[in-house]
């Protein structure tokens, strides 16, 4: 008698899980209801991994950009003046709290998707990071101001 429902134990046996590098198109993408086991599937995971890791460190830049901006304004009261209450609910406090919360959430997953140990995946994962450290990276570490739009 069978007694195989056609749970997640299926996709299991399809792509089973390697603890070491590999290659292949068969890959269960962090949920057992997540498995690629079409080349087109696959594709289409490793190339949103590679945009995922480059949206990640335009993430970084951009909460960078935004303490950098909004640390001094005109008009502003003076921060050090500010009670904790204050500097706890203000506005970019809570804007530069939830873009923390979508930062870590970001790195792990990404750490996962390293951790299938699939050679695709985690050269998307690399060269996304990279391809969006030259895209953001370098206003970091130059002497351009990313807020003069006058040059």
């Amino acid at each position: 008698m069978d007694h195989n429902h056609g749970g997640p134990d299926d996709m299991e046996m399809l792509c089973p899980m390697q603890m070491s590098f590999h290659g292949g198109s068969c890959e269960i993408i962090l949920f057992p209801s997540w498995a690629t086991t079409e080349v087109a599937a696959f594709v289409g995971a490793t190339i949103g991994f590679f945009l995922l890791a480059f949206a990640y460190e335009g993430l970084k830049y951009g909460r960078e950009l935004l303490h950098a901006t909004g640390v001094v304004k005109p008009g502003a009261p003076n921060p050090a003046k500010r009670t904790l209450r204050e500097a706890l609910l203000s506005r970019a406090h809570v804007v530069q709290t939830v873009l923390h919360l979508l930062q870590v959430t970001v790195s792990y997953i990404l750490m996962l998707i390293v951790m299938t140990y699939n050679y695709y995946l985690c050269l998307a994962v690399v060269l996304g990071a990279m391809c969006g450290y030259y895209v953001f990276g370098w206003v970091r570490n130059s002497a351009v101001d990313p807020t003069e739009h006058c040059n």
